[in-house]
């Protein structure tokens, strides 16, 4: 009997010797798969014009991811006169690489992912273009580019700005997330905008309405699978009687003119009808020029809508990044996303 129960003795005893074996080996495994060190490089238009919101935003998602190394850049920031850049990618990618950093979750804080502009990002750290095949190399096929990085002169005119091609760093992986595009945190951000001058949902309409593209093909996917779907979202959560959408596509004269001409269309319909109209920005750090812009259209400077402001025909709500912190949950959905799926790439070298 004796004999009986040292044996189920040592049966627990090897049983639970090996249950401890297999959990210190997960463990092991888990640190290791985590010995990366990750940052997170928030990438904002930037321009002539530095919103300090966007770094309250940077800011932001420091305090909720404080496990990462989080930084910014600017990426159309230049003196156009001598093309000197600063708060570029370049910068932040090389305080990360200061860090440890060896894995980096790139978000570009821009509206749509089918825009050049996003592949000029990718372009600018020496990552391929992913798509179609004729944007393998997208800017040495769309505008002169030099071949080869040149410390002084690897700049690249595009869509009136400069965008430098940064040199090669080391063994740093990446992910690009996808731009804003459709998010339910966004419809959030949207209907947070719009109740800031809500009084009453059910006699108002909210028009939703977005910069546009000068493709007609992605200015009317854009409408149909992102700007639908804020509307439905909008309208769901808010109580609202209609919510309603349009684009302006402002840096296309002769698209403008139907565009803006759609808004108008809108906007006086629902007046006649005795509805108030809320129009929110379907941008991220400012108002659309149409705003302050007369209607005439054998004018392409004068293709607004001032006189219908002006006339209290509606109300102008605010831009994405008006309060900073409300777009800090879309950024960090992204990068959750981003590491968890763990698609980092290894860039091209610049030469």
């Amino acid at each position: 009997m004796r004999l009986m129960k040292k044996k189920k003795c040592l049966s627990w005893v090897f049983f639970l010797l090996a249950i401890f074996s297999i959990g210190a080996f997960s463990s092991h495994r888990t640190m290791a798969e985590s010995d990366s060190k990750i940052g997170v490089l928030i990438i904002g238009h930037g321009y002539f014009s530095q919103n300090p919101n966007f770094f309250s935003l940077v800011d932001e998602v420091k305090n909720r991811l404080p496990d990462y190394q989080v930084d910014s850049g600017l990426h159309m920031v230049m003196d156009m006169m001598t093309y000197k850049m600063w708060q570029t990618e370049d910068e932040a990618i090389r305080r990360l690489e200061a860090e440890g950093v060896d894995k980096i979750v790139v978000v570009p804080l821009y509206l749509n992912t089918d825009s050049s502009t996003v592949d000029v990002l990718k372009w600018s750290i020496g990552c391929e273009v992913e798509g179609e095949p004729s944007k393998a190399n997208y800017l040495d096929e769309t505008v002169e580019c030099p071949g080869e990085y040149n410390e002084q002169n690897d700049f690249c005119n595009h869509m009136g700005a400069i965008h430098r091609r940064f040199r090669s760093f080391s063994d740093i992986q990446y992910i690009a997330t996808n731009a804003i595009d459709y998010h339910p945190d966004i419809s959030n951000v949207l209907l947070e905008r719009a109740q800031e001058f809500s009084t009453d949902p059910s006699n108002e309409i909210v028009l939703l309405v977005g910069h546009g593209d000068g493709d007609d093909a992605i200015d009317q996917n854009y409408r149909d699978n992102v700007m639908a779907r804020f509307a439905n979202d909008v309208k769901g959560m808010g109580g609202f009687y209609d919510v309603q959408y349009g684009t302006i596509r402002e840096d296309w004269c002769d698209k403008r003119v139907g565009a803006v001409q759609e808004i108008r269309d809108k906007i006086n319909t629902a007046v006649s009808e005795g509805r108030t109209v809320i129009w929110v920005e379907v941008r991220i750090a400012s108002w659309t020029n149409a705003h302050g812009q007369e209607w005439d259209t054998s004018d392409c400077t004068k293709l607004g809508t001032k006189d219908l402001l002006d006339a209290g025909k509606y109300i102008r709500a605010n831009y994405l990044l008006y309060k900073p912190t409300s777009l800090a949950a879309w950024v960090v959905s992204m990068v959750n996303d981003a590491v968890t799926n763990n698609l980092y790439v290894n860039c091209l070298p610049s030469e």
